[in-house]
């Protein structure tokens, strides 16, 4: 599967659309995490885990027709609703990844940014001090309520495995 047709039957599998460019990447990063592997590499950047290849393959499967992409303003951020015009064909996992799909489709995007960085630091060197380096990074992000919620999540994703 290329990462364009991944790109488009995802956003196909969670409905056909999908709300920002965070959630995306994020969304990517946890159905990975989850053990469905798109083949997308991950590095940290400031909002978390984020992938270069993701992020070209989303511009590739609009300019091939196979997602729209709608920009919208809200509080003054631009942000993307992406919407597929492809049906599911190939996806890798496709039951378990509508079931990851769903439980993230229960959190805002903010919680799977928190979520996906305390597992991409707990797997790249802060172990059990993931969650304090989670908080110190995104200080200005880390609620009570979306610290617990992003704890949560990922105890639900790992409850699917």
């Amino acid at each position: 599967m290329d990462y364009y047709d991944a790109v488009a039957e995802l956003i196909a599998l969670n409905g056909g659309k999908l709300v920002g460019r965070t959630r995306l990447q994020k969304s990517v990063y946890l159905l990975q995490a989850s053990g469905i592997n798109l083949g997308f590499d991950f590095d940290y950047h400031h909002y978390g885990p984020f992938s270069e290849e993701l992020a070209t393959a989303a511009l590739d499967a609009e300019a091939l027709g196979m997602v729209d992409v709608e920009w919208k303003m809200s509080y003054g951020n631009e942000y993307a609703i992406f919407k597929s015009c492809v049906s599911v064909s190939d996806f890798p996992n496709f039951d378990k990844a509508g079931e990851v799909l769903k439980v993230l489709g229960k959190y805002e995007a903010t919680v799977l940014e928190l979520a996906a960085t305390a597992d991409f630091l707990r797997k790249n060197g802060y172990g059990s001090d993931a969650w304090e380096e989670t908080k110190r990074r995104k200080a200005s992000k880390i609620t009570p309520q979306r610290l617990e919620q992003s704890k949560a999540l990922l105890h639900e994703l790992q409850a699917l495995h």
